[in-house]
């Protein structure tokens, strides 16, 4: 009796080892934060659409005419999430970005102007595949953006909009430490790089 404890106790083990061995990152450290930069869209692709649609001079009251030159340098972006299973994740992301631009008056006078922009999202994320060092997922992220710039009076001060990301495509090479990579549109950037750390 005694020697089929011990044959039934080894075999459970053995069956064992190959399933603990099979839990993924997510499961054994549920929670990552991650620090990313994205390259944002806000550039001169922008600025035209702007300028050909004449919204400068209707926001700024004919004050100027069209955003000149200038962009954005990218958005910083410090996310958390904490993984309720295998393959859904639900966190928050904080963004930063500041866009310079010069402003021409009807003199083709030009003046220096910039907006901060700070954005604020709750992140869903959805895993489709992740093995021992390699993962692959999407993440949707809804919320509020502050705008906070010195344009012109009407145009000055704060300005809460609400904002979102989309990620079609996400990918994470590495296992406690990552490095990731994401392709999207919204806030965070069209395209979005950097690094985990899961606990």
């Amino acid at each position: 009796m005694k020697k089929l404890f011990v044959a039934i106790l080894a075999i459970g083990c053995l069956l064992a080892a190959p399933a603990a061995k099979a839990q993924t990152i997510n499961q054994t450290c549920p929670n990552e934060i991650s620090f990313g930069y994205g390259v944002s869209l806000i550039g001169s692709a922008t600025n035209m659409i702007i300028n050909n649609l004449g919204l400068v001079e209707q926001i700024t009251d004919g004050e100027y005419i069209a955003i000149k030159s200038g962009g954005s340098k990218g958005v910083l972006n410090l996310n958390y999430i904490h993984h309720t299973s295998k393959v859904f994740g639900i966190g928050g992301n904080f963004g930063f970005n500041r866009m310079s631009v010069n402003m021409e008056d009807e003199t083709g006078k030009l003046t220096a102007a910039s907006v901060n922009m700070f954005s604020l999202m709750v992140d869903t994320k959805l895993n489709w595949f992740r093995n021992d060092m390699f993962g692959m997922y999407s993440k949707i992220g809804l919320g509020v953006m502050c705008l906070n710039g010195n344009l012109v009076e009407e145009m000055s001060g704060n300005l809460w909009l609400p904002t979102g990301h989309v990620s079609a495509i996400g990918m994470e090479v590495g296992r406690q430490f990552c490095g990731f990579l994401e392709l999207g549109a919204g806030m965070k950037g069209i395209v979005q790089a950097g690094i985990k750390f899961h606990f």
